[in-house]
């Protein structure tokens, strides 16, 4: 199912930022027979690093550069806010956010039993900088996680450089942790005005 969903957020980045034909150009040149994914079917392993591959030709820009935009986006669009919920109730800072990582494919799998999320290992180096280990087979996905560290510091209003180290470590190192006012957040679900 991580293809799946990968595919699915990719489709719908590409489709948001650069718009419904340069997706189509995507599909063609990845000679797709389909022009939209579902998140709980399964696809060909591999085929969401194949379809970024494609994205990365089509749009100019390095295949990390696409996974880590979406990994961005799926914190900070306002279609997923649900995402960004998920993320925020690790901690009231950055630092107790990371903590809680190793949690986040239980909590997710919660929501989406047989989510197939990758274990992520935290481990605090020295004081404010960590290492996180991400294992998947899908190697795009941690790209796609130092986007979302990085909109999550920026959610939290934190310093922080976040970058990948090798193909399956991420190093955070927390410069600032009360660098800017973070977003509001609050447990309760904001009431819909009609």
């Amino acid at each position: 199912m991580m293809d799946a969903l990968l595919l699915r957020s990719l489709e719908g980045y590409v489709r948001d930022t650069f718009g419904q034909p340069v997706w189509l150009a995507i599909c063609r040149r990845a000679s797709l027979k389909i022009e939209t994914f579902e998140p709980m079917l399964r696809y060909d392993p591999g085929m969401a690093d194949r379809v970024a591959v494609h994205a990365a030709q089509e749009l100019g820009r390095p295949v990390g550069t696409i996974w880590e935009d979406m990994g961005t986006y799926l914190v900070t669009d306002p279609g997923h806010e649900g995402v960004r919920r998920l993320l925020r109730f690790g901690g009231q800072g950055f630092v107790d956010f990371l903590h809680s990582l190793e949690d986040a494919p239980g909590r997710a799998r919660l929501a989406l039993p047989g989510l197939d999320l990758p274990e992520v290992t935290l481990t605090e180096t020295a004081p404010d900088q960590f290492d996180i280990d991400c294992q998947s087979r899908v190697q795009g996905v941690q790209r796609v996680l130092v986007g979302m560290l990085t909109a999550m510091a920026d959610d939290y209003g934190a310093l922080c450089l976040v970058e990948p180290v090798g193909a399956a470590r991420i190093r955070v190192r927390v410069l600032d942790s009360a660098y800017a006012s973070g977003r509001a957040f609050a447990l309760a679900k904001p009431e819909r005005r009609e």
